[in-house]
């Protein structure tokens, strides 16, 4: 029975590997971590304890992490080189979970919170936690949005600073097209509340900013800024927080630690130190290409008869793409279909001037393999062919096949 289920296991993987290769996927909160982040996840690290208390690396409460320490703090010089920040907290297990380390540090119950919410993409990461008893005193409200703009509306997110005096505002979506006014809802905030603070979920686009695109945040007045490392950027799955500010790095480090983690994993500490150095290598012409690729497949999707969100404002200015399904049926649907094609997308709400509901799109796994703006210009084809069930499955599935197989190995890697 043992090797029977052994074997099976094995051969579950193998499977899953030959299909994943044979897929366009545009998951955009997806990536792939190279060869070398990999093998230096799968080390004797990954079974070690490392806990270690507030912000000295060397306070360690188990023994035997004499080097632990020293890879920890190449990690943290080599952050603070990529994002220009004085102080990383690496800790977090996840985006998610480094957010919630930033809210139950710069928050008690009963503040108010400002948060995107489903209409522009957010996480809501406040608004989930209020499902935990807890967390029930906090008060959470959304951000208005421009559904036109697909942005922040800032005059009215001026008006409910006004009324509701929040503690916390945090930017950011899960649907990132165009950078949030970081620096109109940051001057406002902090001269009506200076205690207040602005914090910037960058888990979708932090590759984008650790390259040099897309927007920063911490110069443009977020107080600190946290996400995912799997996302744009090529790192292990897990969190980081960044920040300048030494009173805001040691509440956050205190709620992370013990209290949402105590091991931190330590195997992702050399892997995420290489990512940095892969980012550091090539960032620029990573964040260019994924920008100009998801650009390319915006405007092809639409010329091919499939409306986009934001096409009159040069469709995106990051790593994702969003279409609009609703004429075409339920959103679901269509990407159940899409995956039967081997084309792996995610279906999403949308704001109601937008069509209510749409597909999110990313490009930046595809641009690590090699993917081209001509390569998206073909994707788009096939993909507005399934979308307007246009084409068979069976016909699809094989184009899509052929495309992936096209790619070659991974691109803007140390090897």
């Amino acid at each position: 029975m043992i090797e029977a289920k052994l074997q099976k296991i094995q051969s579950l993987v193998q499977q899953h590997e030959a299909w994943r290769a044979s897929c366009l996927n545009f998951c955009a909160a997806e990536n792939a971590a190279s060869p070398l982040v990999k093998q230096f996840a799968l080390t004797d690290l990954s079974g070690r304890y490392g806990d270690f208390l507030g912000r000295d690396l060397s306070n360690r409460k188990y023994f035997g992490t004499r080097f632990v320490v020293e890879i920890e703090q190449e990690l943290i010089e080599l952050a603070q080189q990529v994002f220009r920040a004085e102080y990383v907290e690496f800790r977090p297990l996840s985006g998610h979970i480094a957010g919630a380390a930033v809210i139950m540090g710069l928050t008690k119950p009963g503040d108010t919170i400002l948060e995107v919410g489903s209409d522009g993409g957010g996480h809501r990461l406040s608004e989930k936690l209020t499902h935990a008893e807890l967390a029930r005193d906090m008060k959470v409200l959304f951000l208005p949005i421009d559904g036109e703009a697909y942005n922040i509306d800032i005059e009215r997110s001026k008006a409910l600073i006004d009324a509701t005096r929040p503690k916390l505002i945090i930017l950011g979506s899960s649907n990132f097209l165009f950078p949030h006014p970081v620096h109109e809802l940051a001057e406002y905030l902090h001269a009506s509340n200076p205690e207040a603070v602005l914090a910037y979920d960058a888990s979708h686009v932090l590759g984008l900013i650790a390259g040099g695109y897309f927007q920063d945040p911490l110069r443009e007045g977020a107080d600190l800024m946290f996400g995912s490392t799997h996302k744009t950027f090529p790192g292990p799955q897990g969190g980081i927080i960044l920040t300048n500010q030494e009173k805001i790095i040691h509440q956050v480090s205190e709620a992370t630690y013990p209290g949402l983690i105590t091991n931190h994993h330590l195997s992702r500490s050399p892997a995420l130190a290489v990512a940095l150095l892969e980012i550091i290598q090539y960032g620029p012409k990573y964040a260019q290409a994924v920008i100009m690729n998801a650009q390319a497949l915006a405007r092809a999707i639409e010329e091919n008869g499939v409306d986009v969100v934001g096409s009159g404002s040069g469709y995106t200015q990051s790593h994702t793409v969003l279409v609009k399904t609703a004429p075409w049926g339920n959103n679901k649907d269509i990407a159940i279909r899409l995956e039967a094609s081997n084309i792996i997308v995610n279906p999403v709400g949308l704001p109601a001037e937008q069509s209510g509901s749409g597909l999110r799109f990313g490009v930046q796994e595809l641009t690590r393999r090699g993917a081209t703006p001509e390569f998206m210009v073909t994707a788009a084809g096939i993909i507005a062919h399934v979308i307007q069930d246009e084409i068979g499955i069976s016909d699809s599935r094989q184009l899509a096949t052929d495309l992936a197989e096209s790619l070659g190995n991974l691109s803007f890697t140390l090897e």
